[in-house]
């Protein structure tokens, strides 16, 4: 039968993400020629006298009516299969066997199926047929990559590969080293995916497979853009987009602009990416592709939103948004709701932002989860899988022992069961042994973190006294020392009846203002008067702008949901803790930015600070005082906080601290 080639869906932006299609499964059935499956009626098949030519209509009904009706193609291959061994018809039971197979394939039950293709390899080997072997090679390996068995799945692509090269035809060879580059590449390994892709487009360049060679074209595109090689990227996807264009393959030509958009995006030549875009939801909305309309639609709204074209941006994101949802695109929908909160964000709208920032975090926690599910299901298939087989081959061998020595088959089978028991049981031993040291080294850590916020507020203490012994003896000492001596200066002249000079006075006057002006600035760092009387977030905008401006940093804070006080632990808190982190970014950040947000949401208090500065290096691990008093604070008062770098540079924490509803 025909094959087509496989070409890689799109990137959704500029190139970060590439998702990889199904293999291709080689439906060959090596007795019929492609054009004569279901061609036959059931009623006159099942009629036919019981010979081998009924064996090969039973099976061309059995994979004509897969998609049909699933229970009746179940049973013409079964009446085949069951023919076939009554009749010795090793090829129609191979036959049988492989369609078998494919249906089981098509319901995911992949266990029964691998059975099955075994069966119908052993059979092809017998028979020397390498076509036959080939295509059950290339269905094995379709097998374990849907189990997430990719070593395996490549092992079973290379063998049939090895067939290919010797029997032929080059077609199904470029397909299958095709096939080989995408599971390379899901194997991370990039480099070898690209060489086995350009041998797949020299095959097909070779025999003028047009179509084929563009594919490989798109295909060597998406390895090389994730490789970080966008030159020679951009120059497949042309390539590729003038066959396609050429040739009125309108659905693969959108395939590629959009792939291109997100290269010509990503290198900031927004205009070239936003006319790659259009006209591939031109051409997807012509065909109803819902999947890509989306993702060209929330490409399209990005690029917009880079260009500044802020209320097209969101019309496009918005319509992308619903669309993906509609068709549980995740990735796309992920892309939307990132670029919906940058996009108001921009226009300055923060619990927008703030709102479609959520959305994404959600959304992204619930696909990892999802993923990590699979991947567990997908691990514990294999395991079981694996010990199946290792358990068949183990009871077969017992029953062949068994069998020569039957006088004592009581006695093994009590063995076998008995070391099945111990196996179990030392395994149950062994795993709750293992889950004790884990928990006890979760329980050690946790009182190492404890007993270093102890440490580190100990220490932030008596650091904090020292500063204040240092201010009272170095400041407001020397002050008291000065306006002591000038008292005694005028009370000397007093008691002499002698005039006290005006300068003198003022010279007093001025000692006592400084004295009182630094005793209010002590007590003010003790307990803002500000945060007593207007509360969190006026006091906190009132330390920025002491803070910030005296060391010649810019500063912005935007509060919303702030209109009602919270307790006083709370404010006192929240207080301190971006007090810290202010102090952190003048002492060590090099910043000229800071944005400060307070956001009162339902039940809880979000502030989000950041800073342009260095940022986290490798070497400072979060071992600082400064940081362990801020995660003990949180701590105490039952909330959450994260802190490290920003998504451009600089540092970016987020504390959420839950309040009271009101």
């Amino acid at each position: 039968m025909p094959l087509r080639p496989v070409c890689s869906p799109p990137s959704n932006t500029a190139g970060k993400t590439f998702r990889w299609g199904l293999l291709v499964l080689f439906a060959t059935t090596g007795l019929t020629a492609a054009g004569q499956k279901g061609n036959n009626k059931p009623g006159a098949v099942l009629g036919l006298p019981d010979d081998t030519a009924k064996v090969l209509a039973l099976s061309d009904l059995c994979f004509a009516y897969r998609r049909l009706d699933a229970d009746s193609a179940r049973r013409f291959g079964e009446a085949a299969l069951h023919l076939a061994r009554k009749l010795r018809f090793l090829r129609g039971e191979a036959q049988a066997l492989n369609d078998l197979a494919i249906l089981r394939i098509d319901r995911s039950d992949y266990t029964a199926a691998d059975s099955l293709l075994r069966h119908s390899l052993a059979l092809r080997t017998q028979l020397h047929d390498s076509a036959g072997m080939a295509a059950v090679h290339n269905k094995l390996g379709i097998i374990h990559q849907a189990r997430f068995m990719l070593e395996e799945a490549l092992e079973e692509d290379l063998k049939a590969l090895a067939i290919y090269e010797r029997t032929g035809p080059p077609s199904h060879e470029a397909t299958l080293l095709n096939n080989i580059a995408i599971l390379q590449f899901n194997l991370q390994r990039p480099q070898e995916a690209l060489a086995t892709h350009q041998r797949a487009a020299a095959i097909r360049e070779r025999i003028g497979d047009g179509a084929g060679l563009a594919a490989s074209y798109g295909n060597m595109a998406n390895v090389e853009a994730k490789m970080g090689d966008t030159a020679a990227a951009v120059g497949h996807y042309e390539r590729a987009i003038g066959y396609f264009r050429s040739e009125g393959l309108r659905a693969e030509l959108a395939v590629q602009l959009n792939n291109l958009a997100g290269i010509r995006a990503g290198q900031g030549r927004l205009e070239e990416a936003a006319a790659a875009y259009s006209e591939a939801l031109s051409i997807r909305n012509a065909a109803n592709d819902r999947k890509g309309i989306a993702s060209s639609l929330i490409g399209l709204g990005g690029t917009r939103l880079r260009q500044g074209r802020m209320g097209e941006a969101g019309h496009l994101l918005h319509q992308g948004l619903a669309l993906s949802r509609q068709v549980d695109a995740r990735s796309e929908q992920l892309q939307a709701l990132l670029d919906l909160a940058r996009l108001h964000a921009r226009q300055d709208h923060g619990d927008s932002s703030f709102f479609f920032h959520q959305a994404y975090a959600a959304l992204k926690d619930s696909v990892f989860n999802a993923d990590m599910a699979a991947r567990l299901a997908q691990a514990e298939t294999r395991f079981e899988t694996e010990k199946k087989e290792r358990r068949i081959q183990m009871q077969r061998a017992e029953i062949a022992e068994l069998e020569r020595r039957s006088e004592h088959r009581k006695r093994w089978l009590v063995t076998l069961a008995g070391g099945i028991a111990a196996l179990v049981l030392g395994g149950l031993l062994l795993l709750q042994v293992q889950r004790r040291k884990a928990r006890a080294r979760h329980d050690a850590a946790i009182i190492r973190e404890r007993e270093a916020g102890v440490r580190g507020v100990l220490e932030a203490t008596e650091n904090e006294r020292k500063r204040m012994a240092r201010e009272l003896h170095d400041g407001i000492g020397q002050q008291v020392s000065g306006l002591k001596f000038r008292i005694r200066e005028i009370a000397s002249k007093a008691n002499a009846g002698l005039p006290v000079p005006p300068a003198t006075l003022k010279e007093a006057m001025a000692l006592a203002d400084d004295v009182g002006r630094d005793v209010r600035d002590i007590a003010h760092d003790l307990m803002p008067r500000s945060l007593e009387e207007l509360g969190l977030a006026a006091a906190t905008g009132d330390m920025l702008r002491r803070t910030l401006d005296s060391a010649g940093i810019n500063h912005e804070m935007l509060q919303l949901g702030m209109e009602t006080r919270l307790a006083p632990e709370m404010e006192v808190g929240a207080y301190r803790i971006a007090q810290e982190l202010v102090q952190n970014t003048v002492k060590h950040a090099q910043a000229k930015q800071v944005n400060l947000q307070l956001l009162r949401r339902r039940d809880h208090l979000v502030l989000i600070y950041e800073d342009d500065g260095r940022g986290f290096t490798a070497t400072d691990g979060d071992q600082g005082i400064g940081l362990r008093n801020i995660r003990e604070r949180v701590h105490a008062l039952h909330g959450q906080c994260t802190i490290g770098n920003g998504d451009l540079q600089g540092m970016q924490a987020t504390v959420r601290l839950p309040v009271a509803s009101t």
